[in-house]
């Protein structure tokens, strides 16, 4: 009789347990369901429709009519995918290592003990949180041959500035651009440089380390972590990059958006055949295309993270 007491109280205290346990577990459903509900809405939706757009011939005019991987094949053929990929990954792969170096560099020098730094570490940083809109269209007038800012400035020194607007001179151009918002980078730099150990360094020049020495065996192992997201952020934005293109080669004819092969990078070509030409439908291909292609390259830099990204506290074999 008593070991059935028991065990009726110890069944009441489980079910008790479970109700509480489920109540608590639905409570925090509904508390994240606004964030479920514009996920599914605002970006699950539109990607499962963009996938079928791309399998269809569709000009937003009429419904879309269901063509299979035609659009995939098409862009097989066609020459201005292989101009715009070949553009864009120039742009990345010069942009992407500046833009990291750059960044280490700046925090290290904001990273040092001085009067007045704090001024010096929002100035640099400033641009970053700066419109993306408004800077392309600053840099649009600096750039600008006969009277931009940039020129005027090379000539004071007895260079004469270049056409930036010219197929030789666009790709640098928007390397430079991109330069603009290396503060972004550098704060995330500058976190990850006063989160190291100062007895990492303090034993090192004990040892007689320094400079360089201090540098490539304390610095940049401790920082890897930091560079690795920098990295796989950086190859994100660089293949994505649309805004400062499109409002430097903005022009109202399509066929000349992008000025021509060498401004015409990946993105512009997608936004003109969706939204210029209306081929919604081969705009979608492309789109699924590049998400691949990202796909592809940022597992690769996820796979090679474990041979030079080193994380705190954890031992190697």
């Amino acid at each position: 009789m008593a070991d059935a007491t028991v065990g009726a109280v110890a069944a009441q205290r489980v079910g008790a347990r479970s109700r509480k346990e489920f109540y608590r577990n639905l409570e925090g459903w509904l508390w994240i369901s606004p964030w479920i509900i514009g996920v599914l809405i605002f970006t699950l939706g539109p990607m499962l429709i963009s996938l079928y757009w791309s399998f269809t011939s569709y000009d937003i005019v009429q419904a879309p009519r269901w063509i299979g991987i035609r659009n995939y094949t098409d862009m097989l053929k066609d020459e201005w995918v292989r101009k715009a990929l070949f553009n864009t990954f120039y742009y990345a792969g010069v942009s992407i290592p500046v833009g990291l170096v750059l960044g280490l560099l700046l925090a290290i020098l904001v990273n040092q003990n001085v009067r007045g730094i704090s001024f010096w570490r929002t100035v640099y940083y400033l641009p970053a949180i700066t419109a993306t809109a408004a800077y392309a269209q600053l840099w649009k007038f600096l750039l600008i041959s006969d009277y931009g800012l940039v020129n005027n400035v090379l000539g004071l020194i007895g260079i004469t500035g270049p056409n930036w607007g010219a197929p030789k001179w666009i790709m640098p151009a928007f390397i430079m651009m991109s330069i603009w918002t290396v503060g972004g980078s550098m704060i995330i730099n500058l976190a990850g440089l006063q989160s190291i150990p100062t007895e990492l360094y303090d034993a090192a020049k004990v040892d007689g380390a320094a400079g360089w020495r201090l540098l490539r065996h304390i610095t940049l192992p401790m920082m890897s972590p930091v560079i690795f997201y920098n990295l796989v952020m950086g190859i994100i934005g660089a293949l994505q990059a649309f805004t400062i293109f499109f409002i430097f080669t903005f022009t109202f004819d399509y066929v000349n958006i992008g000025l021509g092969e060498t401004g015409m990078v990946y993105m512009i070509y997608l936004y003109r055949n969706a939204f210029f030409q209306f081929r919604m439908g081969y705009g979608a291909a492309l789109a699924w295309v590049l998400f691949v292609i990202i796909l592809v390259l940022t597992l690769l830099v996820f796979k090679s993270s474990s041979s030079w990204v080193h994380y705190s506290g954890e031992s190697r074999a």
